[in-house]
């Protein structure tokens, strides 16, 4: 999987539709199922130590990488 950057970031949040900075856990099942499509766009894949879900650690990448300044 290619690294994504801060641009990439904001625009696929921007282009499905899902807020960036709000806890994962509030967001409505709607948003879930967004950030899950925006997971899947991505092929993106969760460590394989994860603890928790796909979509939960595409939300919290797509949050760090959006934060942080253009590479």
């Amino acid at each position: 999987m290619p690294r994504m950057n801060p641009t990439a970031a904001r625009s696929i949040a921007d282009s499905f539709g899902i807020p960036l900075g709000r806890d994962f856990h509030g967001l409505s099942s709607e948003i879930v199922g967004r950030v899950i499509a925006a997971a899947d766009s991505w092929h993106y894949r969760e460590p394989a130590s994860a603890n928790g879900s796909r979509a939960r650690y595409f939300y919290a990448y797509l949050q760090r990488t959006a934060a942080r300044d253009e590479d």
